[in-house]
């Protein structure tokens, strides 16, 4: 028979045990509410950024939509500017189109017409006709029988009479052949102030200044160079350059 475990009778030692165990229990108890006061702050924490990222997420659902609905609104003006654009260059193109016929309407108007220059003017009782006539029998040698043929709808001068130079005299001439045999005739003005030449539109007149010079220059490089209103050909092609003939392109 086993004889029973001895026992502490001591209180004093079994009093100390007790308030060991008490302080052992105490601390960690302690530390137990040290750790969930930490896990609760963490929770809150937790909870705060998830308010957060829900307000940001509502904001950005928010900046979604304003993104979309500027998207299709720009899709939409695309639609509209494209549309207008392809208008804008028909109306162009139609403009340019009418542009061409006044001006084709306006060269043919003075298809008949001569410009004469440096005829001098009398300022008492100036007759630019019985002038022209006399003109042309003096310095275009053409034969008196030959200038009474000539005849014209209508004659006068261009320009501010208040001029200090003589001013052009313009002619429009009843029949083209007549036309034809004047210009002929110009070489008899060569080295002197007198000029003959055809009236155009400014349109082409302007290009003319631009283009006769190079017509020359290719003649004089013995290239077959003429010009037919606003355009010069070379050689039977159509003389091209951006910088020159702009309102080729």
């Amino acid at each position: 028979m086993d004889s029973p475990a001895p026992r502490d009778d001591n209180p004093s030692e079994r009093k100390k045990k007790d308030s060991s165990t008490d302080m052992e229990d105490l601390e960690m108890t302690e530390v137990e509410v040290s750790m969930f006061r930490s896990i609760n702050n963490k929770l809150e924490l937790l909870v705060e950024l998830h308010k957060q990222m829900k307000k940001m997420q509502v904001s950005l659902n928010f900046a979604y939509e304003k993104i979309d609905r500027l998207e299709s609104e720009n899709k939409s003006l695309k639609v509209t500017m494209d549309l207008l654009t392809k208008k804008t260059n028909t109306l162009a193109k139609e403009n340019k189109k009418t542009n061409e016929t006044i001006l084709d309407i306006q060269s043919r108007s003075m298809r008949d017409n001569l410009i004469f220059s440096g005829i001098p003017e009398n300022l008492s009782s100036d007759d630019p006709e019985a002038l022209l006539k006399d003109f042309m029998i003096s310095k275009l040698k053409l034969p008196p029988d030959t200038v009474d043929s000539i005849t014209f709808h209508h004659v006068h001068r261009l320009g501010d009479p208040k001029s200090k130079k003589p001013r052009p005299v313009i002619a429009k001439l009843e029949h083209y052949k007549h036309k034809d045999l004047i210009k002929r005739k110009a070489r008899e003005l060569k080295g002197s102030n007198f000029g003959i030449n055809d009236q155009f539109p400014k349109e082409i007149n302007n290009p003319w200044k631009i283009l006769y010079p190079i017509m020359m220059q290719h003649r004089q490089n013995n290239k077959h160079a003429y010009m037919v209103v606003d355009k010069l050909y070379v050689d039977r092609q159509l003389y091209q350059n951006l910088s020159t003939t702009p309102w080729l392109f």
